[in-house]
């Protein structure tokens, strides 16, 4: 596979529709939703979809989840217009479940394999810090609703196989994690994966953040064709968009699609002024 990517090369049902930056906008032809996702994960394979293709698929009845079984493939949509299914649990509390939720592993039980679980790894009813962190980069990469999720699932990130169902084998790989410390991936662009993940300090992980906005490695830099002419455009351009931002269109691609910018510039314009 050649090492650039050209505007309409299709990975899978992503369509590229920008080929500017690390992560760079993609139309999936699943279900239309526009995404960021780093170019290492379409080059890799790592995202082929928005999710939409699994999502679409009817749960039959019967299938297992863990401690989750379908009593019917009946879908009703919630109050989040996600679709959700009835479950019963092993226990034999009946529920519904997101379906997304189900087949990516977030929800394993009606609600008592957590409470054992932190009984088991938690002191008392607290969970404990191993197992908080599993339960993080499980959400931020597979839960849609979660606030971080644009951020990781949403640019393809995901958690190894291996970890995904599987505390115990995460605190294995892991170990114990010191005082005062968070779980890092040592490749920003890899998935929460054995040999990418470590222990570090809070305070060195706030430095590493600090870091990348001093150096601008994280953030886009100033654009020059767009930020130095035309300074009357240049105002009223910024105005728009952040008047688009501001009334809750959060779509950098389709901000950078409807004033003729691209998402770096965008995304810059929101950040600098």
């Amino acid at each position: 596979m050649s090492s650039t990517i050209d505007i309409g090369e299709r990975f899978g049902c992503w369509e590229v529709l920008n080929n500017r930056g690390k992560r760079i906008p993609c139309l999936c032809h699943g279900c239309g939703t526009e995404k960021l996702i780093y170019k290492s994960s379409l080059k890799n394979g790592k995202s082929t979809s928005c999710g939409c293709q699994r999502r679409n698929e009817p749960i039959a009845a019967g299938t297992q989840f863990d401690r989750l079984t379908v009593v019917d493939g009946i879908e009703i949509k919630g109050k989040d217009g996600q679709y959700q299914v009835l479950v019963q649990c092993s226990c034999g509390i009946q529920k519904y479940v997101n379906n997304n939720c189900l087949l990516n592993g977030l929800t394993r039980s009606c609600g008592c394999l957590q409470k054992e679980s932190r009984r088991k790894h938690g002191k008392g009813k607290i969970p404990s810090h191993e197992y908080r962190a599993w339960i993080y980069i499980k959400r931020v990469c597979y839960d849609l609703n979660h606030p971080y999720y644009k951020m990781y699932g949403g640019c393809g990130i995901k958690v190894a196989p291996e970890w995904q169902n599987n505390f115990e084998q995460f605190e294995r790989d892991m170990g114990l994690a010191p005082p005062g410390t968070v779980l890092y991936r040592i490749d920003l662009e890899g998935d929460f994966a054995p040999g990418n993940c470590q222990w570090i300090e809070r305070k060195t992980h706030q430095q590493h953040i600090h870091q990348m906005a001093v150096r601008k490695t994280f953030f886009p830099q100033k654009n020059k064709e767009i930020l130095q002419p035309q300074k009357a455009k240049q105002a009223s351009l910024i105005k728009d968009i952040q008047k688009a931002h501001a009334s809750g269109e959060a779509n950098v691609s389709k901000l950078a699609a409807q004033y003729g910018v691209s998402t770096a510039e965008v995304i810059n314009l929101l950040i600098l002024y």
